[in-house]
C-alpha cells in the first residue's frame, strides 16, 4: 500500500502574512509568540524523527524551520533569540542522510536553541502548555483515522506539541501531575516518537488523554 501522503502544509490560494501560520487545521492569524510554539512541534518532531532513524521524515518537519516558502511566517522571532542557522545545520545533514550519532552535538543545539527561543517569547508556561495541548489535538484529529495514520505530517507533530508541553512543564513549580499526565500522553506515541507504524493510539484515547492533562493544568 502506498505510505500516508506526506505534505506538510495545506494549499492556500495565496502568500500568507507575516502574522499567519499554516497548520493541518488550517491557516491561521497567530501573534509572533505563538507562532514560535507552533513552529516548536515540527522541529521536535524532526529532531525525534532524526534520532529514530527517520532522516526523511525529520528533513520534511524541520522545513518548516528553515524554508523560504514559511519565511513570512517566522516573522519577528529573531527578537526571541531564534537561530536559523541552528536548524539549516541539523535539515542539511538530514536531507544528506547523515546519522544521527554523527552530528549529536549539532541536534543538541538545536534542541537548546528552541527551548531559549520559547522562554524569550515571555509567554507564561501554563498558557503555553494549554496552547500546545490544543495543537495537539488538532493536528492527531487531522493524522490518524481509525486508529492509523492518515496524514503523517500532522501525526508527527502532533507528537512534537506533546512533548514540548511535557518539556516546558518540567520547568514549572509545583506541576508534578501536569508532568505526569504529560509524560503520559507522550507514550501514547512508540517509545521512539512519531515514527511509522500500522497501528496507533485511537483518537479518543489521545483525546482523553489531552482532557487529563488540561485538567491537571487547570488546577495549578
Amino acid at each position: 500500500t502506498a505510505p500516508p501522503e506526506n505534505s506538510l502544509q495545506i494549499e492556500t490560494d495565496r502568500a500568507l502574512t507575516g502574522n499567519e501560520v499554516s497548520t493541518s487545521v488550517g491557516v491561521r492569524i497567530l501573534t509572533a509568540d505563538k507562532r514560535v510554539a507552533v513552529l516548536a512541534g515540527h522541529i521536535e518532531a524532526g529532531l525525534a524523527l532524526y534520532r529514530a532513524g527517520a532522516p526523511d521524515l525529520a528533513a520534511a518537519q524541520l522545513n518548516h524551520a528553515v524554508s523560504l516558502e514559511t519565511q513570512s511566517e517566522r516573522d519577528g522571532f529573531g527578537a526571541f533569540g531564534f537561530d536559523t542557522s541552528v536548524y539549516e545545520t541539523v535539515h542539511a545533514a538530514a536531507t544528506a542522510g547523515t546519522p544521527a550519532e554523527d552530528i549529536e552535538d549539532a541536534l543538541i543545539a538545536a534542541k537548546a536553541n528552541l527551548a531559549e527561543t520559547l522562554e524569550a517569547t515571555g509567554l507564561e508556561q501554563l498558557d503555553l502548555v494549554l496552547f500546545l495541548l490544543e495543537l495537539c489535538g488538532d493536528e492527531y484529529g487531522v493524522g490518524v483515522i481509525d486508529a492509523a495514520i492518515d496524514r503523517a505530517p500532522a501525526y508527527q507533530a502532533a507528537y512534537g506539541y506533546a512533548a514540548t508541553a511535557r518539556d516546558v512543564a518540567r520547568n514549572m513549580e509545583g506541576a508534578d501531575d501536569l508532568v505526569l499526565e504529560l509524560e503520559l500522553l507522550v507514550r501514547m506515541w512508540p517509545g521512539d516518537g512519531p515514527v511509522m507504524v500500522d497501528a496507533v493510539a485511537p483518537e479518543p484515547a489521545m483525546g482523553t488523554q489531552i482532557a487529563r492533562a488540561r485538567l491537571a493544568a487547570s488546577i495549578l
